[in-house]
């Protein structure tokens, strides 16, 4: 079967989990034999990975299945492995300044990495092409090609649905003996694959801060009302404990229900207010508040 017909075989779902890749530099480093190294050696699962990368230019537009909006791709690639097939998309040109910006501008990172980011040279699309049915396992996967190609010049990784972003050598182990499968699986869902935004509104005092994208691991969304900015640090561990007991356990939140954080925290969960638009959510949100502990 030719790549061609590979590429179109790995059918992608209509809302699949999806990463997006900033280059510093051109692509030259983004070879089909480089890829492979990179993708074998990233985890021992993955050892036996197949990586196809294959000039756009050489295939048919139409039978690639890639609109004609925008620049055209440089490269096509599919990684596999198991379960799993991840589709490469690569443009030798920078990603849109907006669709950047409405990751990197709430990201947790420092002001002048921020600035290399926006310099990059090109980007990489990620998508979840395979069989496995579990979310998390979907976004893993992208991840561990994402974290692959961190030794190929990617700067930064971003999750334009959760509107993250995270500077790309985060998803590299911090050691030889690292497994990075669980180390993705344990990330803080906030982290990257559900997002932590703060937002400022002009008539209302203080900041809210919340989450986007949880519904893709079948969990609300979170979101908080904080008196400054002082409080992120404490709301991001807040969103992570809570966001990793309900997936843990499967429970579900009811409105008005209290919640024991530990001995001195509690929270009360309430929904968003008609008025509240910012708190717009693809799925359910809710809001937790400050109660008294009882």
């Amino acid at each position: 079967m030719s790549f061609l017909d590979r590429f179109a075989a790995a059918a992608t779902p209509p809302n699949p989990a999806s990463l997006q890749l900033l280059f510093a530099a051109d692509l030259l480093d983004l070879t089909a034999e480089a890829l492979t190294a990179a993708v074998r050696d990233y985890h021992p699962s993955l050892s036996a990975a197949t990586i196809d990368l294959v000039p756009a230019g050489e295939l048919p537009a139409a039978a690639t299945g890639i609109t004609p909006d925008g620049p055209p791709p440089l490269l096509l690639g599919l990684a596999a492995w198991g379960e799993h097939v991840v589709k490469i998309v690569a443009f030798d040109s920078p990603m849109p300044p907006n669709a950047v910006e409405s990751s990197l501008r709430p990201a947790l990172l420092p002001p002048e990495f921020k600035e290399q980011v926006r310099r990059h040279r090109a980007h990489a699309l990620l998508y979840y092409a395979g069989r496995h049915a579990e979310p998390l396992e979907q976004l893993v996967a992208v991840s561990c090609v994402a974290g692959a190609m961190a030794h190929l010049g990617t700067i930064a990784t971003l999750n334009e649905e959760a509107r993250a972003a995270v500077a790309s050598f985060a998803l590299l182990p911090d050691d030889d003996g690292e497994d990075m499968l669980a180390s993705l699986r344990g990330l803080p869902i906030p982290f990257l694959f559900g997002g932590f935004v703060k937002m400022e509104l002009t008539d209302v005092p203080g900041v809210w801060l919340r989450t986007f994208a949880c519904q893709r691991l079948g969990l609300p969304n979170l979101a908080y009302h904080s008196p400054g900015h002082a409080d992120g640090e404490r709301v991001f561990h807040l969103f992570s404990g809570i966001l990793g007991y309900l997936r843990e356990t499967g429970l579900a939140f009811e409105p008005g229900e209290l919640v024991r954080v530990d001995e001195a925290t509690s929270i009360r969960v309430r929904e968003p207010e008609p008025k509240e638009w910012w708190l717009d959510s693809d799925g359910p949100l809710w809001v937790l508040e400050p109660a008294e502990a009882s």
